[in-house]
């Protein structure tokens, strides 16, 4: 009898102790918590700069190739024999 009213004071304890820290730390995890949600902020704000910065650069790259990559299509008859393969270079 004894064994079980000490075991049930000491759960009643442990069970007790465990909200008492969480509210004695509660300033320290709050704090890490602020500190990793703005860290967070600040790393998507950088990230969508430099996204943007590279979408900038390729929508502006993309008119210039498409405007100065014309193919140079010549007439004339071409035959089987003149075309180049894979890996093979021009003569």
């Amino acid at each position: 009898m004894r064994k079980g009213v000490a075991s049930a004071i000491l759960a009643a304890r442990i069970s007790a102790a465990v909200p008492l820290l969480i509210f004695h730390f509660a300033g320290i995890i709050a704090w890490v918590a602020l500190t990793l949600t703005v860290g967070v902020i600040i790393a998507a704000i950088i990230m969508f700069i430099i996204m943007a910065i590279f979408f900038f650069i390729v929508f502006f790259a993309l008119f210039y190739y498409l405007a100065e990559k014309k193919p140079k299509i010549e007439p004339g008859e071409y035959k089987l024999e003149e075309s180049k393969g894979k890996g093979e270079k021009e003569k």
